[in-house]
């Protein structure tokens, strides 16, 4: 008896130890993740939302900018370049019609949004979905987070996890089209014996863009290490980034586009030079079964000076430096029943904006500094009755935004101008079980956010001048925005077939919309008041394994706007039109057929729908509908070596994704239509390996 007890004993306590390690291991990689569990939308939460995982993302990456990964995977998301390119320059992206200042995006909770002008520049710190583990992006209001307010949506990034079972190192090689060239390495430790981890990545990214001058240069670094034990987590994750981009954003007249499809209006000697950092130091803790606790301290931080060359002799700069201080923290108990989380977040935000002749860039003719603070506190909580999942969600944000520099001394003889408000944003849902595959869920929420530096200074952010210095000291000239947010959705899960179809009704209280005016300066698009206005549609993303060898994929919305009510540059009343660069119709298949566990050939395709690029409709102001076709072959030359080869717009199509009427000769009058030519049929090959 007393041998058969050891002989079970050593038999035992080999599985009792692997079961213990793991369980810790389980535990730790929760753990590293508390730091966007109380900002993400949980899976059954009532909540518009898709996750993208890893591998979705290597399987279709090769150096883009992040949101061309979201425009191919998630549904309602368009995105256009300066330069005419995917890799380098300047990207931006529109959700639901909605352009990226109006979406909250972060990374790991900390806010990667400009605080002031509240857009998001991955330029600056390129290849940055190569660090990324998980994306969840929450179309309509969404829950609560961190950082400018969640109005269209919100974008959500974590970074790549430390807790990995193995160390391992990476090389990635990218060349292609208009002579881009892309080199990437990283390195990542895995989890040591003294519960240690690093991961770094180092990348060079070179490009000519399509159109003329329109190239960039750009480095990028990121690096994660911590301690992960098995009641805490200690985290440091950091990038830093450094670009020169030649200018290329102005809008081109179709057709000197027709005579010269990479025409660029932009000086030849406009090349901007600009960089960006982000250091955040989480602290995350389990403090029982039932609580655990998140806390991060955050510094962001950006500067340079981006060019507008008159002629040959005068050249204009511009200049900023950012500096962003911030922190966050929140609890979170959950016990299968009740899921509640109340957190906290507060930063501040300090920006000096110069400008000068060029070459005397560090002698500015003039300066000025805007200054905004926010202190904003959350609480949500689940409640699992039977098959329902009841949610609920609360935010209230105090928000200050001030105005110091010599302009405003100069007309009224004080030197500051600054304004506040409080927001009070709710939520409240409910999701229905209907077994294990599917459920339906239905949502209301209500957000309101401010306006920016650029919308108070009536479309020029680069200073305060004679014809915007009254915006710049009555808050009433552009107040802020709400909007109220119905999301009903169902969602099917199978091995077979994945199902999300979802219907939303946005309505609108003084939205600040683009409407095809121009500033001033003549090739800013302004922004204004409307009354009243409202979004609404349907959106769906089907996905299905037809067999071992073929993968289908649908993502497709409609989308129906209307602004009821607003008065043009001219104060002529323009009633019932629909909203600028929103297409009815957005409808992006795919196909991954596996011929062998070896090769992969993704075949995808999007259509955009026609939309408008100033507020009257105008006919004469459109964007043309179109249909781009992409392919993408994957070798795995063996277990660590891939091979990649890519075609995009296969079809050779000539689109434009956005664009605005022009003043061409800086009368004051607009002469027409302006557009952003998008590339041509390009080519990309791509070398991966693990070592």
């Amino acid at each position: 008896m007393k041998t058969f007890s050891i002989s079970l004993l050593i038999i035992i306590q080999p599985v009792i130890g692997f079961a213990q390690n793991v369980a810790d291991t389980i535990q730790t990689r929760e753990l590293e993740e508390l730091v966007i569990k109380g900002i993400r939308a949980g899976e059954y939460d009532p909540v518009t939302q898709t996750t993208i995982d890893v591998k979705k993302i290597e399987s279709i990456y090769s150096g883009q900018d992040a949101s061309v990964i979201l425009e191919r995977l998630t549904p309602s998301i368009i995105t256009f370049s300066d330069a005419g390119s995917t890799i380098g320059n300047y990207n931006q992206f529109r959700l639901r019609g909605i352009d990226q200042t109006r979406i909250n995006v972060t990374l790991n909770g900390v806010p990667l949004n400009d605080m002031i002008d509240q857009g998001v520049f991955f330029s600056n710190f390129s290849d940055f979905a190569n660090s990324v583990e998980s994306i969840q992006v929450q179309r309509g209001v969404g829950t609560s987070s961190n950082g400018v307010a969640s109005y269209g949506g919100s974008v959500n990034f974590e970074s790549t996890r430390l807790n990995k079972d193995e160390p391992s190192a990476e090389l990635q090689l990218v060349a292609g089209s208009f002579k881009t060239l892309r080199i990437s390495g990283e390195v990542n430790t895995g989890r040591l014996k003294n519960d240690l981890a690093l991961y770094s990545r180092f990348t060079r990214t070179t490009s000519d863009g399509y159109k003329n001058h329109s190239g960039s240069d750009s480095y990028s670094y990121f690096f994660s290490g911590g301690y992960l034990g098995k009641k805490d987590v200690i985290k440091i994750t950091a990038f830093a980034g450094k670009t020169q981009n030649d200018q290329s954003y102005l809008p081109v007249w179709l057709t000197d586009i027709q005579k010269n499809p990479k025409t660029n209006y932009n000086h030849p000697n406009d090349t901007d030079d600009f960089e960006q950092e982000l250091i955040q130091l989480q602290y995350s803790r389990i403090l029982n079964p039932d609580w655990t606790s998140n806390s991060m301290l955050y510094y962001g931080g950006a500067r340079g000076v981006f060019p507008f060359g008159i002629d040959n002799m005068t050249q204009l700069l511009f200049g900023l430096n950012n500096n962003h201080y911030g922190f966050f923290s929140d609890v979170n108990y959950d016990n299968y029943t009740v899921d509640f989380t109340a957190g906290v977040h507060g930063y501040l935000f300090r920006r000096e904006n110069f400008n000068s002749l060029a070459p005397n860039s560090a002698q500015p003719d003039y300066e000025d500094k805007t200054d905004k603070e926010e202190i904003s506190v959350f609480t949500k909580v689940s409640y699992n009755v039977g098959s329902f999942h009841i949610y609920g969600d609360i935010q209230m944000r105090y928000v200050s935004l001030g105005f110091k520099g010599q302009s405003l001394l100069d007309l009224s003889g004080q030197n500051s101008s600054s304004r506040q408000w409080v927001f009070v944003n709710p939520k409240i849902g409910v999701n229905y079980s209907m077994g294990k595959r599917s459920n339906a869920y239905a949502s209301f929420g209500r957000s309101g956010r401010e306006p920016t530096r650029t919308d108070i200074l009536q479309g020029d952010g680069s200073g305060i001048y004679d014809y915007n210095y009254f915006s710049a000291i009555d808050p009433d000239v552009v107040k802020e925005e709400y909007v109220n947010d119905l999301e009903v959705g169902y969602r099917f899960g199978s091995e077979k077939l994945d199902l999300t179809v979802n219907y939303f009704h946005m309505t609108f209280e003084n939205e600040i919309s683009l409407v095809g005016a121009l500033a001033a300066t003549s090739y800013i698009p302004l922004r204004q008041n409307v009354d009243r206005s409202r979004r609404s549609g349907l959106e769906t993303i089907i996905g299905w394994k037809f067999d071992a060898k073929f993968d289908i994929m649908l993502t497709a919305s409609y989308l129906s706007t209307k602004v009821n009510h607003f008065l043009n540059a001219n104060s002529e009343a323009i009633d019932n039109v629909e909203h600028i660069f929103s297409p009815k119709w957005i409808i992006s298949p795919s196909l991954v057929f596996k011929p062998s566990p070896r090769w992969s050939i993704n075949l995808s395709g999007r259509y955009v729908d026609h939309s408008y690029m100033e507020l009257s409709n105008d006919s004469d102001f459109k964007l043309p509908d179109f249909f781009v076709l992409d392919s993408r072959v994957n070798f795995d030359v063996s277990e660590k070596v891939t091979l990649s080869f890519i075609i995009n717009n296969i079809l050779d199509e000539m689109y434009f994704t956005d664009g605005s009427p022009v003043d061409f000769n800086f009368d004051g009058v607009v002469d027409g239509p302006g557009y952003r030519v998008q590339p041509p049929r390009n080519f990309y090959g791509m070398l991966r390996v693990r070592f």
